[in-house]
């Protein structure tokens, strides 16, 4: 097997571009510098995915842990949040229609691939010791992109866009697109911080408890299910990724799962208990949750009966506590308040800046920072990625259809 069907990036090469990692500044977004930084995350994405499908040991996790750089993938997504909504605007508005939707896509692309590695090497505990108190900014930023998919009006994905549709038209597109599986990785995000409470600061307890509410959060997401939707011809359609025809309804998808784990983590650990006072309104939203508790989905996943017995306990019961509230004193997250305050009144100046570079008519300089982002994008690399299904029988594929090219196979 040659080395390019075995690694994305060699193991050599992964230790050290972890180590070159450093936190980007919002003034360089779109240079070649940045764009250089950016294909590095992005191959560091595509090696970590390829292993985690292959289940081999994660060494680009073991990277990040061992080196102490979750902080940047954090500062990144954040940082990226941050200019979509201060910058972008602007340059919009002074720029008018991009001609070309490369440079735009690639800085939310920028944020997504954050967000992907984030969720892979959160999977495993030691990951949230490395963070300290950067996990107040993670939380922040995650409830914030998960509270967006509540909103189905912005989060509603066009799969077919018209040909006549502008660059314009199409970059906000992706963008929603984008977002929209941004926010849906956060919700696995939320659940393994849930997870690892014991292993947080009281901080990260505090916030998630008493500052965001998640449980009253993901109640929310239980009953708007923004993971399920109907296409015209009225077929169940379940997001893992992509949007895909739904064939046993009864089958609870992996992200319903999520929600339903990290609800037992952050309801029943007793070290939340003191954080989480259950008044009348929280009880109401809570015993919604009791409809959804059916045999199906306790069969499937059976630590939720703990969940169920919890609830009809509280239906049963005073919402009154006598838990004695302990007294803490508030950690205020820094990143979000460092990058705001450091372009406090400049976001003007910093778009007249970038459109230099985001809508240049020069194309020596787009294909020039098109050929470095060349190597993350090699087709046959990212066929290893893909988990493909038979055609026949949707079970997993490793033979492509050597005359459409497109169609895959478990067999001859």
């Amino acid at each position: 097997m040659s080395l390019t069907s075995e690694y994305i990036i060699a193991p050599w090469e992964a230790e050290t571009y972890v180590q070159s990692l450093e936190m980007t500044d919002l003034h360089d977004i779109c240079t070649k510098k940045w764009f250089e930084f950016h294909k590095r995350l992005i191959l560091l994405n595509q090696q970590s995915v390829l292993e985690i499908n292959e289940f081999r040991e994660e060494s680009i996790k073991e990277w990040f842990v061992c080196l102490k750089k979750i902080p940047i993938l954090i500062y990144e997504a954040i940082q990226i949040d941050i200019w979509k909504h201060k910058v972008f605007p602007i340059l919009i508005e002074l720029n008018n229609e991009p001609e070309n939707t490369f440079m735009l896509f690639s800085v939310f692309y920028h944020e997504n691939v954050a967000a992907s590695l984030l969720e892979n090497v959160l999977f495993h505990c030691e990951s949230a010791i490395t963070m300290d108190d950067t996990v107040l900014d993670l939380i922040d930023y995650a409830v914030k992109c998960v509270t967006v998919l509540l909103n189905r009006n912005d989060v509603e994905i066009y799969e077919n866009l018209k040909d006549s549709s502008s660059c314009l038209e199409e970059i906000l597109e992706k963008k929603r697109e984008l977002e929209f599986d941004i926010g849906m990785r956060c919700i696995s995000i939320l659940r393994y911080l849930a997870e690892y409470l014991d292993s947080l600061p009281l901080s990260a307890i505090l916030r998630m408890l008493s500052i965001h509410d998640i449980p009253y959060l993901l109640v929310q997401l239980i009953e708007n299910h923004p993971w399920s939707k109907n296409d015209s011809e009225g077929n169940v359609l379940l997001y893992d990724g992509k949007w895909n025809k739904v064939k046993d309804e009864g089958k609870i998808s992996k992200i319903e799962a999520q929600i339903w784990f990290g609800l037992r983590e952050l309801l029943l650990n007793p070290k939340c208990a003191p954080y989480y006072e259950i008044t009348e309104y929280r009880l109401s939203n809570l015993l919604k949750l009791q409809k959804y508790l059916h045999e199906i989905v306790l069969d499937q996943i059976a630590p939720l009966i703990d969940l169920k017995r919890w609830l009809s306990y509280l239906s049963m019961s005073s919402t009154s506590s006598t838990t004695s509230r302990p007294i803490y004193v508030e950690v205020i997250p820094q990143m979000k308040e460092m990058i705001l305050k450091k372009y406090n009144k400049k976001w003007k100046k910093l778009a007249k800046h970038q459109a230099k570079s985001i809508f240049t008519k020069d194309t020596d300089y787009i294909k020039n920072s098109a050929q470095i982002l060349s190597d993350a994008y090699d087709l046959d690399k990212l066929d290893c990625i893909d988990v493909k299904k038979c055609f026949s029988c949707q079970e997993q594929a490793k033979k492509r259809c050597s005359k459409c090219k497109e169609a895959w196979y478990c067999g001859r």
